[in-house]
């Protein structure tokens, strides 16, 4: 999807967030009007401190960010409350693989994360009125972010700015955020890089865990390899061992009492495993984490796919073709 050709539009719970409208001038400046939004706001390289007082501010605003879009420089949404159906703030995403910097003209592009500077990278501003900023509508923005626009935009590189939003931080190291060292740390920002881990040989674990795309398969061959440091207490280890399977899913009192197997996302891969086969999982979490999904966050052993609501959620997002339920 290139959304400079056709602007997409999104839904949360809560908001409805599409490309920003000379119409939402009004609606706008009652945010960027406001002092304690306006402490808020990101306005790092940009030609205003968005603290506006007049409605044609607001309006010549919204007129520039119309031309960035035009010149695909970044994307600049509305976010639209479902319940009042008025523009109560933005978000802009710059960056990523349709960028001006890029070449669109291809919108195919590669889907390898780091083949172009220029195409990892990408910054997230998020302004919201005081009556919606809480971390629960901030959480549903940042949830969107990470697991659909970061996909959509091929963006494996986002940063944000904490430092006027410091009260925001935890919701953002829950969804993988973690200190700058590198890019203006002085500033406070937080960053969600890719790190690339997929090694297809590795395939799935017999329980059902991805060693293909694990954080700590560096120096691990893998379960199936008997890499793994814990495969001696692994029950489901030596029980597909002792069973001669390839995995949990092949057994006919899967899934059984293992705890393992009540964990979401590990029991769904098993799931999947055994219904499309274990080389269309392992293809489809490599080209998900090509995508900027990610198994495990950094210093962790959970990621995106511990984010999802249900193990439907996880099978739309491992397959993002194929919904139907398990």
């Amino acid at each position: 999807m290139n959304p400079y050709t056709k602007c997409p539009e999104f839904e949360t719970d809560s908001f409805t967030l599409r490309l920003v409208r000379p119409s939402d001038a009004e609606d706008l400046l009652g945010c960027y009007s406001d002092p304690e939004a306006v402490k808020r706001v990101n306005a790092d390289c940009c030609t205003t401190d968005f603290n506006f007082t007049e409605l044609e501010q607001m309006e010549e605003c919204i007129d520039f960010w119309l031309e960035e879009y035009e010149r695909r420089s970044f994307v600049r949404f509305s976010i639209i409350p479902k319940t009042a159906g008025r523009a109560a703030g933005t978000l802009e995403i710059f960056g990523g693989s349709f960028n001006a910097s890029s070449d669109i003209s291809d919108t195919s592009a590669s889907d390898a994360p780091g083949t172009s500077d220029a195409s990892d990278f990408g910054v997230l501003r998020i302004d919201l009125s005081n009556a919606y900023w809480t971390d629960m509508y901030f959480e549903e923005l940042i949830r969107l972010v990470v697991l659909t626009m970061i996909p959509d935009y091929r963006i494996f590189d986002l940063k944000i700015k904490t430092s006027n939003i410091p009260d925001k931080t935890a919701v953002l190291e829950k969804y993988g955020f973690v200190p700058s060292k590198t890019f203006r740390p002085e500033s406070g920002y937080y960053e969600r890089v890719l790190h690339t881990h997929f090694c297809p040989d590795k395939g799935i674990a017999f329980c059902g865990l991805a060693c293909c795309v694990c954080s700590e398969n560096t120096g691990c061959t893998g379960c199936r390899q008997e890499g793994c440091r814990d495969k001696e207490w692994c029950r489901p280890y030596r029980c597909c061992k002792d069973r001669k399977l390839n995995g949990c899913w092949e057994c006919t009192e899967f899934p059984c009492d293992n705890p393992m197997l009540n964990k979401p996302r590990i029991r769904t891969f098993a799931e999947l495993a055994d219904k499309y086969g274990e080389n269309a999982l392992v293809e489809a979490l490599g080209k998900n984490e090509s995508a900027g999904l990610q198994y495990h966050f950094e210093g962790q052993l959970t990621g995106d796919y511990d984010l999802a609501e249900d193990r439907s959620h996880i099978t739309q997002m491992v397959f993002r073709d194929k919904t139907e339920p398990l």
